[in-house]
C-alpha cells in the first residue's frame, strides 16, 4: 500500500513537473511572440520615425546651407558684374531736323547704347521728338563711402540708367522711355545685361524705381544719393552726340567730332 501512495506521489510530481514546464514554455512562448511581433516593431517603428526625423532636420540644414551659398554667390555675380561697369555709353544721332505739317519742329533721332569700345550694345532705336532741343534724362544711384572704401560687394559701384529722351515741346511729362520699361520688369538694362541673370540680380532691377522714390529704402540700402540729371543741347541735323554716365557720378552730353 504504502509503494502505491508512493507511486501515485511520484506520478502526482512529474505531472505537476510537466504543467510547470508546460505552463512555463507557454509564458515564455507567448512573451517572445509578443515581443517579436508587438513590442519589438513598436520599438523599432519609433526608432525609425526618430531617425527619418533626425535625416529631415540635416537634409533642412543642408538645404538651408546650399540656399545661403547660392544667395552669397549670386551676390557675388551681381557686384563684380556692377563693377566692371564704370561707365554707360551711348550716341544720339540727328537723322533729321525740320517742321511738321502745322509747323511744329521736330527731331528724328537715333538712340544706340554703346560699350567703351565703340561697340553696339542692344538695337539702336529710332525716336520723333517735339523741339528743336534734344533731352537725355538719366537716373544715378551712389551708394554711402563707407561702402566703397571697404569695398563692399554690392555697393562699391554705382548704378547708371538712361531713363528717358525728349524735346522741350514734350517735356518730361511727354517723355518717351529708355530703360525705364525693362527695369520695370527687373531686366537689367543695356549693357547690364546678358544671359548670365540671376534672381538677386533681377530683384535689384524689380525694385530699382521704387527705391528710388523711398527715403527709407534708401537708408536701409546704404544709398547716398538717387536722383536724376536731365542734359540737353540745341540739336543740329547730321551731328551725333555722345551720352555717358560715370559710375562715380555725374552725366554728360556732347557732340561728336563730324567725319
Amino acid at each position: 500500500m504504502s509503494d502505491v501512495v508512493t507511486s501515485v506521489k511520484t506520478v502526482n510530481s512529474v505531472v505537476r513537473t510537466l504543467l510547470m514546464v508546460t505552463v512555463a514554455g507557454g509564458v515564455g512562448y507567448g512573451g517572445w511572440f509578443g515581443y517579436n511581433n508587438y513590442v519589438k516593431p513598436s520599438r523599432d517603428a519609433k526608432q525609425a520615425i526618430a531617425d527619418l526625423a533626425e535625416l529631415q532636420v540635416k537634409y533642412e540644414t543642408q538645404n538651408q546651407e546650399l540656399a545661403n551659398v547660392k544667395k552669397a554667390k549670386e551676390r557675388l555675380e551681381t557686384s563684380l558684374k556692377l563693377i566692371k561697369v564704370d561707365r554707360r555709353m551711348a550716341n544720339v544721332q540727328v537723322l533729321e531736323k525740320g517742321f511738321d505739317e502745322e509747323d511744329t519742329p521736330y527731331l528724328l533721332v537715333r538712340f544706340t547704347e554703346i560699350d567703351r569700345n565703340g561697340n553696339i550694345v542692344g538695337a539702336p532705336r529710332d525716336f520723333t521728338l517735339s523741339g528743336e532741343k534734344l533731352f537725355v534724362d538719366c537716373w544715378i544711384v551712389s551708394f554711402e563711402d563707407k561702402y566703397v572704401e571697404r569695398a563692399d560687394a554690392l555697393r562699391s559701384a554705382s548704378l547708371c540708367v538712361f531713363k528717358s529722351i525728349y524735346g522741350e515741346i514734350d517735356g518730361p511729362t511727354g517723355a518717351l522711355s529708355l530703360d525705364q520699361e525693362t527695369v520695370g520688369l527687373g531686366t537689367p538694362p543695356g549693357i547690364y545685361n546678358d544671359d548670365a541673370k540671376n534672381e538677386f540680380e533681377r530683384q535689384i532691377w524689380s525694385d530699382f524705381w521704387s527705391v528710388s522714390n523711398d527715403p527709407q529704402k534708401q537708408k536701409e540700402l546704404g544709398i547716398r544719393a538717387s536722383y536724376g540729371q536731365a542734359n540737353y543741347v540745341l540739336a543740329e541735323e547730321g551731328r551725333t552726340y555722345q551720352v555717358q554716365l560715370r559710375a562715380s557720378g555725374g552725366a554728360s552730353l556732347k557732340p561728336l567730332e563730324l567725319p
